[in-house]
């Protein structure tokens, strides 16, 4: 401990031994004159990022990490005395690791500054739903006050008149059965398309990549035709459409990854009696995990939030359409004023299944998106 009135020092405790005999040590081992400092200055910065097992051959008594500080300590002050006396190899590592500690700052500075930039919106939205609808419309930036705040007014008065429990499932329907059906489908066809070589698979697979850049406002208005011809506006009949459009990228997602798993296990399944169909349920689907939980999270944000099919599909009427559709039938109050508090309570209503089946999934996304990056 310091003594009182005394100013304290960034100087480590004074050990009974120095850097000398660590590296006594390393000349034991077999290393040379100049290897031996530059494997312990390394040894010294790996115990000062935590690394436990290190110093510990040197044998010296005492906390490692107060160990690791005090030698650190005298090989800068022997390097202030003599600029060469550190090897030209630790040098550089010295300002590799700088550099390093510079970069990964400035990422972390930028990295900081985009999620402030996309989270403080939504924080935005959350708190502006319980303030009341002419104090949003005036000073959307302000904190709620006493005066403002309404609590879970509009949660209460938004729930009930937008039909809120009938439109949610509604999409809760047609998002769960739709996701399935584009991950059974598509995990199917893509396991086809990769394994059977012909060409009229490859034929499919280039057809599958070409429905990718084609627009939907291209095809929107004969899909819309269709669609009441066939007598498929309606929840059942939006399915199917959105089988269709999910299908292009879903495919081509599976089969990247197909082509990553060894055709010998399906062969072995083959061995033992397996049919196709049972091939593929019991050995190539468990596979596929990783990106089918990625897919089914793409998916489920685009169709719950998808505002225009269901808009030209189901029309307008409330109750009998999706959530997106219902919030902006609602949103107009009397004499064509918006009610943003409602709104806004409807949109962070809507976003707690999104929210919590991210949660979920999240940690088989990167290793979703990066699977069948590399074909082995």
């Amino acid at each position: 401990m310091n003594e009182p009135g005394k100013k304290k020092t960034n100087q480590p405790l004074t050990f009974s031994f120095h850097y000398q005999d660590a590296v006594k040590v390393n000349r034991s081992i077999g290393y040379d004159a100049e290897d031996s400092l530059a494997v312990l200055y390394d040894d010294c910065i790996a115990r000062k990022k935590g690394n436990k097992a290190v110093l510990e051959k040197y044998g010296f008594k005492g906390n490692p990490k107060d160990v690791g500080k005090y030698l650190l300590f005298e090989l800068k002050q022997e390097e202030r005395k003599n600029p060469k006396f550190l090897p030209e190899s630790v040098l550089k590592n010295k300002n590799k690791h700088r550099q390093e500690v510079i970069s990964n700052t400035l990422i972390y500075i930028f990295l900081t500054i985009v999620a402030a930039i996309v989270f403080i919106p939504i924080l935005r939205v959350a708190i502006n739903s319980f303030k009341a609808n002419g104090e949003i419309a005036t000073n959307p930036l302000k904190l709620p006050t006493a005066e403002t705040f309404v609590g879970i007014d509009n949660f209460k008065s938004g729930f009930e008149k937008s039909k809120f429990r009938s439109s949610f499932g509604y999409s809760l329907f047609i998002t769960v059965f739709s996701t399935l059906f584009i991950l059974l489908f598509c995990s199917m066809t893509a396991w086809f398309i990769t394994r059977v070589k012909t060409w009229w698979t490859k034929l499919i697979y280039y057809v599958i990549l070409f429905s990718q850049v084609v627009p939907f406002q291209l095809v929107m208005l004969p899909m819309n035709q269709i669609a009441s011809t066939w007598k498929l506006n309606n929840r059942f009949g939006i399915i199917i459409i959105y089988v269709g459009f999910g299908a292009g990228l879903s495919v081509f997602r599976y089969s990247g990854f197909v082509k990553s798993v060894p055709v010998e296990v399906e062969e072995a399944a083959r061995i033992d009696g397996c049919n196709p169909i049972q091939t593929f349920f019991t050995i190539v689907f468990p596979i596929l995990k990783p990106t089918t939980i990625t897919i089914a999270i793409l998916n489920v944000r685009w169709i719950w939030n998808d505002y225009l099919l269901p808009n030209m599909v189901l029309g307008t009427t409330i109750g009998k359409t999706t959530i997106p559709v219902a919030i902006q039938m609602v949103a107009n109050g009397s004499y064509g004023a918006t009610d943003y508090g409602r709104m806004r309570a409807r949109i962070v209503l809507t976003r707690i299944p999104i929210i919590v089946f991210y949660l979920f999934g999240q940690k088989y996304i990167i290793k979703g998106v990066t699977a069948g990056a590399v074909k082995g």
